[in-house]
């Protein structure tokens, strides 16, 4: 993983350079050159204005090779004399590389820009140009991207406000190309993205920045989403505050919702609070049985009654009510509550006939209960099928899953020994299972 410390070797090379030409500057400066040929700083350099004259010159003349041999010679006699020597020096090396196309003349400009901070700091502005200028100039090139990169997220850790909008979707789009290549991993690549969204999202939201690009802030939202790197903890640092203040804002609570999702964040506190909106915005029944199914999977089933009630109540309508008594049916079977949810489930199925489901959940509610002996527990076995059965007649498309639980329900049904010793002799005697399940049933026996 390539990280903000470790800059490259091309790096590197552009500091280093810069470090030599800042002291052997410094050694050779000397005279004072005429400020109304070049404003700025006065030094002792008297042939600054003459060097500046010819490479001015030569550069009008469209002899860069030349031109450039002056620059040198004017920028180590007098770097501090304007940084209009600078800007020439950027322009120069900028024609050459749209000639040439060569790479050393990006480190040039690189370097020009270092040294032109040095000597007239300015860092913020010179840092976002550099940025502009290798995304402009370098391609694809990893190790210009990685230079890039470095000098973007230390602005954003160091002078945020001084950076635009656009600088951090620049950001943003660097680091979904570092990514690609493997240089840093998904959760820089994450972090970087909420770092990015999180700016231009809040200066947009407030009006700050000069910031109204939606379009940008909704492409990095899409990569996000769809580049795999999503996470818990970033869709909290990005959208927790939000969601409290536009919980209102039915479109946005929706793709917050969607986002966490996506990112099987279903368990989080946010994902909960969006809930907890959702029902206030709209107090439908089935808002109220999805805040139920949370405080079930939070363990607290006082508040889940309470909201399976709320939804049983806000709509009477009767698959409606069929569907909730079945939910809170399953929470109690998963409570070991098998007679309340059979309760549940046969309520279920009267007000809905053809709700398949309740008749499947009675025949779960049957099989295993334990009622007494061994002959007696299996028996249940005999009302579970029964119910089995019958669900697929009212959906046949539950075929494949009963008729697997019957075969595997089928090898826990009395052997033909056991009814034997209770003078039942013959299969398809009608027998009445006791205990609390009080169903009439007819014999089978199990197959061995």
């Amino acid at each position: 993983m390539m990280t903000r410390t470790e800059k490259g070797r091309r790096t590197f090379m552009i500091m280093a350079a810069v470090c030599m030409i800042i002291l052997s500057a410094k050694i050779s400066g000397q005279g004072v050159i005429d400020t109304a040929t070049v404003t700025g700083i006065a030094q002792d350099s008297t042939g600054c204005p003459e060097k500046i004259s010819l490479y001015r010159a030569a550069h009008l003349n469209a002899d860069p090779v030349v031109a450039l041999g002056y620059w040198r010679e004017a920028l180590a006699s007098c770097p501090e004399v304007s940084e209009d020597i600078y800007a020439d020096g950027e322009v120069m090396y900028r024609e050459m590389f749209d000639l040439t196309a060569g790479p050393e003349y990006i480190d040039s400009i690189i370097m020009i820009l270092t040294q032109r901070t040095y000597y007239f700091n300015n860092k913020p502005a010179h840092d976002m140009h550099k940025a502009e200028l290798l995304l402009d100039l370098a391609g694809d090139d990893p190790e210009y991207l990685g230079l890039c990169y470095n000098i973007l997220m230390e602005a954003a850790e160091s002078y945020p406000d001084q950076m635009e909008c656009g600088h951090f979707v620049c950001l943003a789009t660097v680091a979904a190309s570092l990514y690609a290549m493997g240089i840093i991993d998904a959760g820089e690549m994450s972090n970087t993205f909420v770092t990015s969204i999180g700016t231009v999202d809040d200066r947009i939201e407030t009006g700050t920045g000069s910031c109204s690009n939606a379009e940008d802030l909704e492409n990095m939202e899409t990569f996000y989403r769809t580049s795999g790197a999503m996470t818990c903890e970033g869709l909290e640092t990005l959208y927790a505050r939000k969601v409290d203040r536009n919980f209102r804002d039915t479109l946005f609570i929706s793709k917050v919702r969607g986002m966490l999702t996506e990112a099987g964040c279903t368990g989080s506190d946010l994902y909960y609070n969006i809930a907890v909106k959702m029902f206030a915005n709209n107090r439908t029944a089935a808002n109220a049985v999805r805040l139920a199914e949370l405080n079930i999977s939070r363990n607290d089933t006082e508040r889940a009654i309470s909201y399976f009630t709320e939804a049983y109540n806000r709509d009477t309508t009767g698959t409606v009510r069929s569907g909730v008594l079945i939910r809170v049916a399953l929470m109690e079977l998963e409570q070991g509550k098998r007679q309340e949810a059979r309760d549940r489930a046969e309520h279920a199925f009267q007000l809905n006939k053809k709700n398949a489901d309740a008749l499947m959940l009675l025949a779960e509610c049957y099989a295993g209960a334990e009622l007494g002996s061994s002959f007696d527990n299996h028996t249940a076995y005999w009302v579970a099928v029964d119910y089995l059965e019958a669900a697929m007649k009212v959906d046949p498309s539950l075929r494949k899953v009963a008729e697997g639980k019957i075969r595997a329900y089928s090898k826990l049904f009395p052997t033909r020994e056991e009814c034997f010793y209770r003078k039942i002799l013959d299969e398809g005697t009608v027998f009445n299972v006791g205990s609390w399940v009080s169903e009439v049933t007819r014999v089978r026996f199990r197959k061995e």
